[in-house]
């Protein structure tokens, strides 16, 4: 089972220019290679720049926004095919971001207990296709933190079992999977 995320179009921030190729070509070698069936692989693609007027990019079932990204990886806790124990791989190449994190802004001057184990005081992040676009109500949408995507993570694996593989080809995506409880 895998999900396959590839954008190379943003609209805040300068386009990459292999990203999707990159996704499409792990996806073969998923298949072909490592025999993993089609059917068992979700694909989101971000070739196009995102137009929030467009229905087309927010109906299109690959187009990897915010919304779709998360869905996409929540999904795989309920699908009734994936078996406790299967091998699961979450595949990103896109953009990717950090943020200081405002409750340690003084990390120098902080005790060692207060500080989770492995923080840079930063929040690291993944870039949705839609980031930093304004939403139907009015509210700008975010990136998906690393706090975000370890809470999937740690939903998938209590679901699924721990063969989970994350492969992110992005910047700042050091810590986005540590301290993923067994």
């Amino acid at each position: 089972w895998a999900v396959v995320i590839g954008i190379d179009a943003y609209e805040s921030i300068s386009p990459l220019k292999c990203s999707v190729t990159d996704a499409q070509s792990f996806r073969e070698y998923l298949t072909t290679d490592l025999g993993v069936p089609g059917m068992r692989i979700q694909l989101l693609l971000g070739s196009k720049k995102y137009n929030p007027e467009s229905s087309k990019s927010r109906d299109d079932p690959m187009y990897p926004s915010r919304v779709r990204i998360t869905t996409t990886l929540l999904s795989l806790i309920d699908n009734p095919k994936i078996k406790k124990g299967d091998n699961i791989i979450i595949y990103y190449a896109g953009h990717g971001s950090s943020y200081q994190c405002s409750d340690y802004s003084d990390v120098e001057d902080a005790d060692y207990h207060e500080i989770s184990p492995g923080s840079t005081g930063y929040i690291e992040a993944l870039c949705p296709i839609d980031r930093d676009t304004v939403d139907e109500n009015g509210n700008i949408i975010p990136d998906i933190s690393d706090r975000e995507f370890n809470t999937i993570l740690t939903l998938i694996s209590r679901a699924k079992g721990n063969h989970i593989t994350v492969i992110l080809d992005c910047c700042h995506s050091a810590s986005v999977s540590r301290e993923v409880p067994p």
